[in-house]
């Protein structure tokens, strides 16, 4: 007699981050009203980046219903650009203007996501720690939205959960980096590393998946039982970037990772999009 084990529903988990709305090079909606009684059109790349997002939770959709999944995002910080260092590529007006369009960027992940948790980042894009994503998780969850509480507060700065029987940690800003190319995932298994000779010391187990953000690159390593993976951008190289850098006209593909967790187990489902490429004898 076979006997019938009902396994628990599955946990997708989504991740991206690095959006940068703002920025005159990064994700924006098509068109945005500006607080002096102007609209700022979007560029061809942003018009791209737009497509490229509407095509991320498409996707997502699309795997929230082939496994029956509870979607949980679980973002990873510096959603918007903010006014920093004296930038020029920036095209809002008002701070209103940019949250305008970050509030219409994640309305396309509103349609798919169950429940969100939002990670803080960086002072310079959100404001004094990270302030920014802090209200706007406030105001995400005064409107309705399931917003995974930290505390009294809306936002993270390190953020661990257990989904699907998976250990998460996710964190902005990793500790090791490797901005050459053959360097950035062996930076990655560095960080597994020093994520799990954080936890040991502390005689607790270490997280299955620790997911990072911040640097404008993936990459992808392991130490032991425990996997790192660093987030794409959805942001062009800035004059900053390609000055200090850049050792070629390299692109980073914009995307993100989907976690599909069930009882302790996990599969990674990936999606990047592929740029097209300025140089001159590049392939169309």
């Amino acid at each position: 007699m076979s006997i019938l084990v009902k396994k628990n529903r599955p946990v997708l988990t989504v991740h991206t981050g690095d959006e940068h709305v703002g920025s005159t090079v990064a994700l924006m909606p098509p068109n945005v009203e500006t607080d002096d009684g102007g609209s700022y059109q979007a560029s061809v790349v942003q018009q791209w980046y737009w497509q490229c997002w509407l095509e991320f939770w498409k996707d997502t959709e699309r795997l929230k219903r082939q496994y029956n999944a509870e979607v949980v995002y679980i973002h990873g910080g510096d959603e918007g650009e903010g006014d920093h260092h004296g930038t020029r590529q920036i095209w809002f007006v008002s701070d209103a203007d940019q949250e305008r369009a970050i509030e219409a960027v994640f309305a396309v992940a509103a349609k798919v996501v169950d429940s969100w948790v939002w990670v803080r980042s960086t002072e310079a894009h959100d404001g004094p720690s990270s302030a920014g994503t802090e209200q706007r998780a406030e105001r995400m969850a005064r409107q309705g939205a399931n917003v995974v509480r930290n505390g009294a507060l809306y936002s993270h700065w390190i953020y661990t959960g257990i989904h699907g029987g998976v250990r998460f940690q996710v964190k902005h800003q990793p500790q090791t980096r490797g901005h050459l190319l053959y360097t950035r995932d062996l930076a990655a298994g560095r960080q597994a590393l020093l994520t799990w000779e954080g936890y040991a010391e502390d005689q607790i187990d270490p997280p299955d998946i620790c997911v990072w953000h911040h640097v404008h690159y993936r990459a992808r390593g392991w130490f032991r039982n425990t996997f790192c993976y660093v987030c794409p951008p959805w942001q062009l190289p800035t004059s900053w970037s390609m000055g200090k850098l850049q050792s070629s006209p390299h692109i980073e593909w914009p995307g993100g990772m989907r976690f599909l967790c069930r009882d302790g187990d996990w599969q990674p489902f990936e999606l990047r999009f592929r740029p097209e490429s300025g140089v001159a004898w590049a392939r169309k």
